[in-house]
């Protein structure tokens, strides 16, 4: 999400000069962002829940207990919250660096091209 918001300066800056309110862009990449979280949220819980069934079971198998091989409600609760708002946290500063500019600095692309910073070696 942060490379995404970087790069969509201009496209921001675009939508704003159609008419955009910083709110609903704001929405919108609020949602493109539950876009990116929860299948990344549903695929680490269904790998959660495989390696949870093996580890249990070579460890169960090793010290001859016999509990459940499942994934507690509990982790998959806080999997789930943190898959969520951990995204939404991490997206708050590159919103406010890419509506922060006015539309003028949004939409000038040979501005952001100047100010890109190079490392020669």
């Amino acid at each position: 999400m942060l490379s995404d918001v970087d790069q969509k300066t201009y496209e921001y800056g675009m939508l704003r000069a159609l008419g955009f309110k910083k709110g609903h862009l704001m929405t919108l990449i609020s949602l493109q962002s539950f876009l990116f979280s929860i299948p990344g949220v549903c695929c680490g819980l269904v790998v959660a829940v495989i390696l949870n069934m093996i580890f249990r079971f070579l460890i169960y198998f090793l010290a001859s207990n016999s509990l459940s091989f499942w994934v507690t409600s509990l982790a998959v609760i806080v999997g789930v919250v943190f898959g969520i708002v951990m995204p939404l946290i991490a997206i708050v500063l590159p919103i406010q660096a890419a509506l922060g500019k006015n539309l003028r600095n949004s939409l000038d692309l040979n501005h952001r091209q100047n100010n890109e910073k190079t490392v020669t070696s």
